[in-house]
């Protein structure tokens, strides 16, 4: 009797320690599924995240440190729910955040291209303000603009093996802060544009993304069956040397040209009453200002845009 006890007893205390342990795997599979939710705080934030090809880039990760969790982790991903602009624009969402160590194996087991370590383009916007149209994120208090247009840009380099800087400072808050007006924009991302361009030598291509303002049958054109936004530059030359600027802009508008005549509008020289006539292209001869599409274009006209300059941008700066 005393034998049978005991092991009734035993098996008692098995299956107690058997609940417990179900009870802890079930508590870390839903705190791993609660926990592991990115959250942006701002809308530049949710921009971003919206630029990335996936949801599961997303800042502000929480992740529990136990063995178990690691596991969960390693095993299950329990963020990748199509974004927005995934939906909307047709992103792929098959990318991974090991993607800039090299060529590894994404979770479909497709290769993605090796990203240059050091910087080779930046991007800023001297006009952060500056939008295009985008009703699909009406609903998402989201006003698609220049600065998306340059985490676009970054995005499609970076499938490209190019890695590009992006300038995230804030210029209208520089511009209110200092009491500084509009017109003094160039003057106040110079500031930002100059530091980054001291500090990183490693860059051969510096633009300033702008947008036009100008009919949509004038900044749009139809490539592969997309509607696409036009592409313009401009120089300035109230400067000493602008004709560097001026040589290596003509050079990318021409590589343009030869593979999609119809995308770029041209090269315009500026200078004189009206105009700034320096745009900060003094500060390198290896920058331009870039105009991408009018107020009447669609983010979705300046995707297809920018998909199809990443490759030609990637070809110009491995050019001797």
């Amino acid at each position: 009797m005393k034998r049978v006890k005991t092991r009734k007893r035993r098996k008692f205390k098995f299956r107690i320690l058997g609940y417990a342990f179900l009870v802890f795997c079930g508590y870390q599979v839903s705190y791993n599924v609660i926990m592991n939710v990115k959250l942006a705080d701002t809308n530049e934030d949710f921009i971003k995240c919206l630029l990335a090809d996936s949801n599961y880039h997303m800042l502000y990760e929480k992740k529990a440190n136990n063995l178990l969790s690691k596991a969960f982790t390693y095993f299950f991903d329990v963020n990748e729910p199509v974004s927005i602009l995934e939906n909307t624009f047709h992103f792929k969402a098959n990318k991974t955040s090991e993607e800039v160590a090299g060529y590894v194996s994404n979770p479909k087991g497709e290769k993605v291209t090796k990203t240059s370590e050091d910087p080779a383009v930046f991007i800023y916007n001297t006009h952060q303000a500056e939008a295009y149209q985008g009703k699909a994120l009406e609903s998402y208090n989201i006003t698609p603009g220049v600065m998306m247009a340059s985490y676009i840009l970054q995005d499609k380099l970076a499938n490209e093996g190019v890695k590009a800087l992006v300038m995230e400072d804030n210029l209208i808050d520089y511009l209110n802060l200092n009491n500084m007006k509009h017109a003094q924009s160039y003057k106040a991302s110079r500031y930002f544009a100059e530091e980054t361009i001291k500090n990183t030598p490693s860059l051969k291509l510096i633009i300033d993304l702008h947008r036009d303002s100008l009919s949509k049958e004038k900044s749009t054109t139809v490539i592969n069956n997309k509607s696409c936004a036009k592409i313009v530059f401009v120089v300035g030359n109230e400067y000493d040397n602008y004709e560097q600027n001026l040589n290596m802009t003509n050079s990318l508008n021409n590589l343009i040209k030869e593979k999609y005549p119809t995308l770029t509008r041209g090269v315009l020289i500026k200078g004189g009453a009206g105009s700034n006539g320096v745009y900060n292209q003094d500060l390198s001869p290896k920058m331009t200002l870039m105009e991408v599409g009018g107020d009447a274009n669609t983010i979705d006209e300046v995707l297809n845009t920018l998909e199809l300059l990443a490759p030609i941008i990637k070809e110009f700066i491995s050019e001797p």
